[in-house]
């Protein structure tokens, strides 16, 4: 848009004077190779106008006046005319450069001698009265060359007199006729005037040539100024053609001088923009500053933003003559500004997503305390029925909707990037096999699933769990996109992100990454919905198809691995996901028994602390059926209390995190403190910040899950013991 009209004051008078000066070193800068030679032709032009118009005033003072053409008047016009008659033959013969110098003094010397000749002619001696003739030619001589033809004319010519008057004194030339009664001390007389007045023109000449050369030297450094400004400097004229411009728009347009001068400066601009700039010159045809962004189209066709400002150049009528300004690079400014709003974006999208964790972990640790008890007792139930018996069925239902909710709380925690991750070293191609048939069954069979896997791809640190998550969501996500049927594919591959591509996303990281792709040929996005695609309960699926969780999910597990996501998509053209991990120079785990047989307790001692009445009953009568000895406490302090008056030892301690006055890990480490042989088990739905995984059992709790991990716990410590001992 056209900036807001200015009130015409010292900014445009600043704008105006700079730009005269401006305007002189551009076209300083445009001369070509014949400069010298025009300059030269030009100078003989003025010499022969001069030449020629001294002659012509003569000869019409005479005829106006009606004067006689004898004596000196005659010999004057004759001179002149001769004089004007040799300086056209010697223009039609130059060719300018150097010899121009060589030429001037030879007219030069044979005016003097012309004038010479015609004073002796007029009388010599006794013509002394008209030496200052001679001034003609000194005075030209210091105007158009320099100060030193100036002396040199005047000593030519005082030279010349100062040999007739001696010639004629000795006797070797005649002494004409004439009227003065003392013609030597009015020839000595008029030839001291006259070096006088030639010293003070050589004075002036030298001053003017002085002058000169300053304003040249300025002039110069002013075109080296103009050229070493990295913005585009332009003067257009009334029409907004090109006039005058620097190399820098050269440069930017890939065009040359003669290509860009005439040229509409709004032809040299993408289509798009033309109208607004065209706005703004008519504005500025109008004695108003305007300022706009376009973009100027190179010689390749790319376009570059330009950022533009210009003013009206005023004649010295008054009367706007043109227009002059700067166009600016803004590319990078604007490259920075976007990478700004990703960063507020991506910013932004923190906060909901970090918020919204906050307020779901403080819902998972109530919700999967309720689901602990809700799964327990229903697994505990199940145990003392049999698949025949009418409830069993009812019992599993409860179950699996309990599991169903015990998702949902897992996706919460996952956006939020509070969940428990279980990290090891990966093949990402595994795990997209793995799950490769699953995914065929879940997309249906009016999807084509393509896998691309790379066979050099690297490993990288992950959950598998959770990156099969990610995988699954990436196949609903396709799947509800293309109702009718279309292509998924999933590709892996290594990529390595350069500063380029940081630079464009700044939350991602340098190095070498693995890349997972999900492309599908759905229905796909607009632009504002792409940007929120990541943000929770934002889904245009209907009610009963789904929360707006899955893409939250994705979000926070990649988040939760360190990389970085991008999504791509426009309407009708499918959305493709990206997902970046970083690369590892571990090698391969074994890969690790999750479903191995029940340990068998040996009797441990165990304190139990948990502050929700439901799950501690729960917990004591899970952990005493198996076999272990339990000591129950509230909260903190009672469990303290009972570790004080128990003189037995404690081989573990079974603790929620979060629980009134003080919360488990402050338990933990007031316990070791006397107790440093006592393990120690995190139970928790929520953790901030999260805890390791071979120290948490994680809610919602099954009865199966305790046992197997308290007994891994306590195994792990009696391996080390014996261990030590060995030592």
């Amino acid at each position: 848009m056209v900036a807001p009209a200015l009130p015409r004051g010292s900014a445009v008078r600043t704008v105006t004077s700079v730009a005269s000066y401006v305007r002189a070193a551009l076209e300083r800068r445009h001369d070509d190779a014949g400069a010298r030679q025009r300059r030269c032709r030009h100078r003989l032009r003025q010499e022969l106008a001069i030449r020629g118009g001294v002659s012509i005033f003569i000869i019409a003072f005479q005829i106006v006046f009606r004067l006689d053409f004898d004596g000196v008047g005659r010999l004057v016009s004759l001179i002149a005319l001769f004089s004007f008659l040799l300086n056209g033959l010697y223009y039609l013969t130059a060719r300018g450069g150097h010899a121009y110098r060589t030429q001037a003094y030879t007219r030069m010397l044979v005016d003097v001698v012309l004038i010479t000749v015609g004073l002796y002619l007029a009388g010599g001696l006794g013509a002394a009265q008209y030496l200052g003739i001679y001034l003609i030619v000194t005075i030209y001589a210091g105007i158009t060359f320099s100060s030193s033809a100036c002396l040199v004319a005047t000593a030519a010519a005082t030279a010349s007199y100062a040999a007739i008057i001696a010639l004629q004194q000795s006797g070797i030339l005649a002494m004409p006729a004439h009227e003065l009664s003392n013609p030597s001390m009015v020839a000595v007389f008029n030839l001291i005037i006259f070096n006088i007045a030639g010293l003070l023109i050589a004075v002036l000449a030298r001053a003017l040539r002085e002058s000169r050369r300053r304003l040249r030297t300025t002039s110069q450094e002013l075109e080296r100024f103009v050229e070493a400004i990295p913005e585009v400097i332009y003067v257009l004229d009334r029409g907004g053609r090109l006039s005058l411009w620097n190399r820098r728009l050269e440069d930017a347009t890939g065009l040359r001088a003669r290509e860009l001068r005439g040229t509409p400066l709004v032809d040299l601009l993408a289509e798009d923009d033309r109208g607004a700039m065209s706005a703004a010159l008519v504005s500025g045809l109008g004695d108003q500053e305007f300022e706009l962004e376009s973009r100027l189209r190179g010689a390749d066709g790319t376009l570059t933003a330009y950022q533009w400002t210009g003013a009206a150049l005023i004649d010295e009528h008054g009367l706007v003559s043109g227009l002059t300004g700067v166009g600016r690079d803004v590319t990078e400014r604007k490259r920075s500004e976007e990478v700004l709003r990703q960063r507020e974006r991506e910013m932004r999208q923190m906060q909901k997503i970090e918020a919204i964790g906050r307020l779901a972990g403080g819902v998972a640790h109530d919700f999967n305390n309720v689901l602990t008890v809700v799964l327990g007792r229903c697994q505990l139930l199940l145990a003392r029925h049999k698949p025949e018996d009418p409830v069993y069925q009812d019992l599993e239902q409860i179950e699996i909707t309990a599991q169903r909710a015990a998702n949902l709380t897992r996706q919460l925690l996952a956006f939020g990037r509070n969940q428990t991750l279980t990290h090891q070293t990966l093949d990402l191609n595994g795990t997209v096999t793995g799950i490769s048939d699953m995914l065929g069954r879940l997309i249906g069979e009016n999807i084509e699933l393509v896998v691309t896997l790379d066979p050099s791809l690297g490993l990288i640190m992950a959950d598998p769990g959770q990156l099969e998550q990610v995988i699954v969501n990436f196949a609903v996500n396709a799947r509800d996109a293309m109702p009718k049927g279309g292509r998924l594919t999933i590709e892996t591959r290594n990529v390595e992100l350069d500063a380029a591509f940081v630079a464009a996303h700044p939350a991602a990281t340098r190095g070498p990454h693995v890349l997972l792709e999900a492309r599908d040929t759905g229905i796909g996005m607009d632009e504002e919905m792409r940007q929120r695609v990541f943000e929770p309960f934002v889904t245009t699926k209907a009610p009963e198809q789904g929360f707006g969780l899955g893409l939250s999910t994705v979000f926070g597990i990649v988040k939760q691995h360190g990389g970085y996501i991008t999504v791509e998509s426009a309407p009708g053209r499918g959305t493709a996901f990206r997902v970046y991990l970083a690369r590892t120079e571990s090698s391969l785990e074994a890969p690790r028994d999750a479903d191995g047989p029940r340990p068998v307790p040996r009797g441990e001692t165990i304190l139990l602390v948990e502050d929700a009445d439901a799950v501690r009953r729960l917990v004591h009568e899970v952990l005493r059926r198996l076999g272990y000895r339990v000591l129950v406490a509230r909260d903190g302090a009672e469990a303290l209390a009972l570790s004080q008056s128990h003189t037995d030892a404690i081989d573990l301690l079974l603790t929620d995190v979060i629980m009134p006055g003080m919360d488990g890990r402050d338990l933990a480490a007031r316990l070791q403190a006397t107790r440093p042989e006592t393990q120690v088990l995190f139970m928790s739905g929520y953790a901030e910040p999260p805890l390791p995984e071979n120290v948490l059992l994680q809610k919602p709790v099954t009865p199966d899950d305790l046992a197997r991990k308290v007994a891994a716990v306590l195994r792990g410590a009696r391996d080390r013991r014996r261990t030590t001992l060995a030592g």
